[in-house]
């Protein structure tokens, strides 16, 4: 005879809980549920280069569905702005894989040039030249949302 899961209150993760589809959104460690690892999980699957910086991301901001989400939204702040500069800045140089690495480093470009576009502060010490070729960088890479694209045209104009 199968066994009725349906009914099944004992199962792992769902204790108590008269929801039997309720197991997967339960609270893991840290205010995290089954759901959103799994997300996470899937994602790494699709996008290994995009992972780890989307995990660093979702630390910072974490209604951010994605790193490039976390720095074209209005709601972020030049504070994390910041704070993403730096975790992008680690990971550049930290990555496993040229991929993150590569994309690391436009993640950085495209945090400064958020902060400089939308709150006009500058958030590095690096040179204009750096600068106007890290936005050149980012204005031309294909591979980039349209959007970082064009943030990185308005900070290029910006300097």
């Amino acid at each position: 005879m199968p066994i009725d899961h349906e009914h099944d209150d004992h199962r792992e993760g769902n204790e108590g809980h008269d929801d039997p589809g309720r197991a997967h959104d339960a609270p893991l460690e840290h205010g995290t549920s089954l759901g959103d690892t799994l997300s996470w999980a899937f994602e790494l699957d699709q996008s290994p280069a995009l992972a780890g910086a989307s995990w660093l991301t979702r630390e910072i901001v974490p209604d951010a569905k994605s790193p490039f989400d976390a720095i074209l939204a209005p709601a972020t702040t030049v504070g994390q702005l910041e704070e993403l500069k730096s975790a992008y800045k680690l990971l550049r140089t930290t990555a496993a894989s040229a991929a993150e690495r590569s994309l690391a480093a436009r993640l950085y470009a495209a945090t400064i040039a958020a902060a400089l576009v939308r709150h006009g502060t500058l958030i590095t010490r690096q040179r204009d030249e750096s600068l106007r070729k890290a936005f050149e960088e980012l204005e031309s890479d294909a591979t980039l949302p349209d959007r970082i694209r064009e943030l990185g045209s308005l900070a290029r104009d910006f300097r």
